[in-house]
């Protein structure tokens, strides 16, 4: 019997969420604008190209086979071309009478396919920075190779959208995890790897990871760390820093602030209780350390943050 994985152990820990919540047709000139997500999108471009101008004035090109990920679901226009009138997405999709999977964008011009989609999970959205521990950047663009994984993943995703047939639920929800499993590889051979990926694919590190996950209420120290990775605190300590870039428990501080960044925009927790949940002795010391890797204090991120949690 195969033991399971720590990386696979971690997302199951965390319950992603994955769903496709467009597959359209568009010819040009056509143009879709989104408005910001509290959650990692994705836009899988399967024929043709397209314009992305993100509401902070950085724009990329998609083209056939790329995979375009926004971290923080930031606000977007994507489009056929630069200056096309975008029609919002909510109206499109949401308030529309036609279903997604029959509709025509745009004009009598050249065709694109694509396919949109989200994530809900935390290291992705909510895992803040500092100088020494970088976060996400806002858009991320993987190329999927022909006949690769990831492209096999996706065009069956496509076509499992395109062409609704009996045991489609369950097939969606398999293949949608199967794509950020490969999407959280793809991050393994960039550049924007992040510490909290990086330290789950080290032997000695991910039981680590693992032990923190489960235990965050836990006043960890370093010599407990240490014990679980089977090393010396000196020679534990050195590899936690070359691996993922600060050290072990700032990362205990750090991987605290990101799931309280969670509960701060998806639940009505008092701050009291959050700092609770998270490890943290009190309010006060949740708001010094939340401020360090998000810039914000937790009463300003549950605003610009906030799910609608009834």
């Amino acid at each position: 019997m195969h033991s399971v994985d720590p990386l696979s152990l971690f997302i199951s820990h965390l319950a992603p969420q994955c769903e496709v919540f467009s597959h359209v047709q568009l010819r040009a000139p056509w143009g879709i604008e989104e408005n910001k997500q509290d959650n990692c999108s994705f836009s899988f471009v399967k024929e043709g190209s397209c314009i992305v101008e993100l509401a902070t004035g950085n724009t990329v090109q998609l083209n056939s086979g790329q995979l375009m990920l926004l971290p923080y679901g930031t606000a977007h226009k994507i489009m056929s071309d630069h200056g096309v009138h975008c029609q919002n997405s909510r109206e499109l999709f949401v308030e529309s009478a036609t279903s997604a999977a029959d509709m025509v964008i745009g004009g009598q011009g050249n065709p694109c396919y694509m396919m949109c989609g989200c994530f809900v999970f935390s290291p992705i959205q909510y895992w803040g920075g500092t100088q020494m521990s970088s976060s996400l950047p806002e858009v991320i663009i993987i190329d999927a190779p022909q006949h690769g994984k990831l492209d096999t993943i996706l065009s069956w995703i496509y076509e499992e959208n395109k062409t609704p047939s009996a045991g489609r639920y369950l097939a969606q929800k398999g293949l949608l995890e199967l794509l950020l499993v490969e999407v959280l590889r793809s991050l393994d051979r960039t550049s924007f790897n992040p510490s909290w990926l990086q330290a789950l694919h080290d032997r000695f590190l991910a039981p680590v990871m693992l032990a923190i996950q489960e235990q965050l209420q836990k006043d960890w120290s370093l010599e407990e760390l240490a014990s679980i990775a089977a090393l010396s605190k000196s020679s534990f300590s050195t590899r936690f820093k070359q691996v993922t870039g600060i050290s072990p428990l700032n990362f205990v501080r750090q991987w605290r602030c990101l799931v309280a960044a969670r509960l701060l925009a998806s639940t009505n927790l008092p701050l009291k209780k959050v700092a609770s949940e998270c490890g943290f002795q009190s309010p006060d010391v949740l708001i010094r350390n939340f401020r360090q890797f998000h810039n914000l204090t937790p009463i300003q991120f549950r605003k610009v943050h906030r799910l609608d949690t009834p």
